[in-house]
């Protein structure tokens, strides 16, 4: 019954944070499927996210990353990993390494395409998509000014004058094709 408030809370477009919190104390408790228990997890630790508690939000990753840890990989895990990237959390420590030895952060901050860094691509990818700056800065959990000052230096770099131009030259150099 928590987990639906929840959701229902989710689906209104409200972070519900207190609704989640319930939902994952309860999570804890013995009984609970360990794939329930993880999703449950993710999405307080969103809500807390969107809610600018980053401390709660990488302390909900952690209990979410637990009891998967086991599993296949799968699309939670990788929902996982994306809201630790998105909301720039250190989950580092309780996740399984990753297939390659290169670190993901010292990759993409070497040759990244168009000369963007990690984040601005990230941006390109939601610009891309015909996102607002206010839709960005929900997405990355970030204001919609910072998103706005993101956009400006990616249309700098790019020496284009506009989002559509931006998305064009990242799709006709296929920047995206791997994600």
């Amino acid at each position: 019954a928590a987990q639906v408030a929840a959701e229902l809370a989710r689906w209104r477009g409200v972070a519900g944070a207190a609704e989640w919190a319930t939902a994952s104390e309860l999570a804890a408790r013995d009984g609970v499927h360990a794939y329930q228990a993880a999703y449950i997890y993710f999405r307080a630790a969103e809500a807390a996210a969107a809610n600018g508690d980053r401390e709660q939000a990488a302390k909900l990753l952690r209990a979410a990353v637990r009891p998967v840890a086991t599993l296949p990989t799968g699309p939670l895990c990788h929902e996982i990993q994306a809201l630790a990237r998105r909301a720039r959390l250190d989950i580092s420590d309780c996740m399984p390494a990753p297939a390659d030895a290169g670190s993901e952060r010292g990759a993409a901050d070497s040759g990244t395409p168009l000369g963007l860094t990690a984040r601005e691509l990230e941006v390109l990818a939601l610009v891309a998509q015909g996102l607002s700056n206010r839709q960005i800065g929900e997405q990355l959990f970030i204001s919609t000014k910072t998103a706005s000052v993101h956009v400006s230096n990616i249309l700098a770099k790019l020496g284009v004058s506009g989002r559509g131009e931006a998305a064009a030259v990242a799709h006709r150099l296929r920047v995206f094709e791997d994600a």
